[in-house]
Formats: C-alpha cells, structure tokens, sequence
C-alpha cells in the first residue's frame, strides 16, 4: 500500500499535464521537452520551490521559471514549439485550479481557438481537452474522498506563529465495558500508539498537499513518535517515507525528546541530512547547546536552568523557541 499520499497525487498530475500537451501538440509534442517543464511547473507550483522567492505574484513568479527552463532548451528547431509550451501553462494555471474561474470550460474554448498558438490539426481540440478535463476533475474528487475518514480527525493547536501541534483524535464509540482509562491506555500505548502514528502522518500530509493546492505555503506541522518505532526498522522506515517529499520535510517537524535523540543519535542525523525536520523537547538538563542547531524547533521547561542559559544563548540557537 502507498502511504505517501503527496508522491501519489503527484505523480497523477504530471501524468495528467503530460496527456495534456500530448493533446495539444499533436506532432510537435517530444515527452522530453515536456517533462522538463511539467516538472518545473510542479516544484514551483505545489513544493514552492522557485529562482524568484522575491516575487510575490505567483503567476508571474511561475512564468519565470518556466522561461529558464526555455532559455536553457531552445535553438533554431524547437524555439516555436517551446514558446507554444510556455504559453499553455497560461491557461493550464486556470485549469490546474491555480486561478479561479466561473466558466472553466470557456477557457478550453478559448484555448482551441486561439491562432497564436500555431496548434495543428486543432479541428477537434475542444472536445479532447473536455474529456481530459473532466477526467482530471473526477480524478482529484475521488483523490480528496478517498483520504477522508470519519473515525479519525486531527486538531490543531497553535504553538508557535503558523505552526501547530496535530493531535489524532478518534471517534470510534467504544463499548461502556471499558473506563475512559482503559481507553486512553490501549490508545496511547504499545502497538497501537504505534500504529496511529500512520493515521497521523497521512492526514498531516493530506493537509499539508491541500494547503498547498490553495498556494498556502505558510502553514508548518508538528507530529510526534513513538520511541519504541526507532527499534523497528521496517515499520520506522514506511512511517518516515509517508513525509518523504519535499513539500512534507519542509512543512512537517517530528517531536522527540532530547534523551531519544541520545540514544538514536545516527538515525536522526542520518534523517536530517536527508532533509527531514525534528523538533526537540528538552527532557533533560546536561544538553550540547551546539546539536540544537540540528533542529526546526526547540520545547524548553520554563522552570529549569536550561531555559535562561538559551535565552542568553540564541544567537547559538538558531532553532525556534517554545516554552513550555
């Protein structure tokens, strides 16, 4: 089963932009060339990822971007072709949900008709880019309801400027046999905790893609983990490729105690320098105020001596501070 829900709803896009130039271009279309700019179009798109952070109009940041990828592809044979791609992301940012519009499909209209994009064969454009379209639009509502749960849902807590805290609650009715201890214990404990970790972890994501889809790009995540998953190589392995994308590692932190990272010291780093961020709570006092370096987010007790030692000391902590 695929966990990583952001892999797979982007691999279904590049597909579906990929049928989309195919359609247009007829005989000029080259999957090579495309691709080059499919993916462009999905980095910065949906993982924010640009050459021009400090343009702040998306649309104009995006068609940058584009534009170098054709600079650095173009020459004498395929400069029209290009040039006809680059100007189909214009409507494609209509049709990808990027821009709103009251009649989508006055769009598709308008792109078959449009006579400076050089289309051959364009008789029956219209109604191939309809089916396409419509195709596109059920896809992603079967995508949107197939990650919907009424048994589980997250809440929120903010903890720090646009950052919060996820907390899976469920809403399964438990016979009255059991006491709300009794609950809360097989819920939070042994395999069980373990296991929900994964419920977690995909809805975080489902959120972090759906923010994404609405160019919300601020929003970070805080999850935690269970210590006793560290032990369990093949189990920790398909919780952390849930987040195993860019667009995750940059919005989502794990929790974990500084005495965790202690004893899974190499693990930890080895996933940072894969780019995966953790926060860190620190449990205990004898820390190395240079590791905390290493970490997006940094929970000190307020009542113990760590805590003036780091607020004397944050021009070494470049990490954000939570008291708690």
């Amino acid at each position: 089963m695929e966990y990583n829900i952001i892999n797979t709803y982007i691999k279904f896009i590049k597909t579906k932009l990929i049928d989309f130039f195919r359609i247009v271009l007829r005989n000029r279309y080259q999957k090579s060339i495309v691709e080059l700019f499919v993916d462009k179009y999905i980095e910065v798109r949906y993982f924010n990822e640009t050459n021009y952070y400090e343009q702040k109009d998306f649309i104009k940041r995006l068609n940058s971007d584009l534009i170098d990828v054709y600079s650095a592809n173009v020459d004498e044979k395929n400069s029209n072709t290009l040039k006809t791609i680059v100007a189909l992301f214009g409507y494609l940012t209509y049709l990808d949900d990027l821009c709103y519009i009251k009649e989508d499909l006055e769009v598709i209209k308008t792109l078959s008709l449009d006579k400076n994009l050089k289309i051959d064969d364009a008789q029956n454009l219209e109604q191939e880019l309809k089916t396409w379209y419509y195709a596109l639009k059920a896809s992603k509502e079967k995508f949107q309801k197939s990650i919907g749960t009424k048994e589980f849902n997250l809440t929120e807590k903010r903890i720090y400027k646009n950052t919060f805290e996820v907390k899976l609650e469920h809403n399964v009715k438990i016979s009255y046999l059991f006491s709300e201890t009794a609950i809360n214990k097989a819920y939070n404990s042994g395999t069980v905790n373990e296991d929900k970790l994964f419920i977690t972890y995909i809805l975080t994501t489902f959120n972090v893609l759906n923010n994404a889809n609405n160019l919300d790009f601020s929003k970070k995540y805080i999850v935690d983990i269970a210590e006793s998953i560290f032990s369990k190589e093949k189990k920790r392995e398909r919780l952390f490729n849930i987040l195993n994308t860019t667009l995750a590692k940059k919005h989502v932190s794990i929790k974990i105690n500084y005495s965790d990272y202690l004893e899974h010291k190499e693990f930890i780093n080895k996933k940072i320098k894969e780019g995966y961020s953790f926060s860190v709570v620190l449990d205990k006092d004898d820390v190395d105020l240079n590791e905390l370096i290493l970490f997006s987010y940094v929970y000190v007790y307020e009542d113990s001596e760590l805590f003036d030692i780091i607020s004397n000391n944050e021009n070494k902590v470049s990490a954000k501070i939570i008291k708690i």
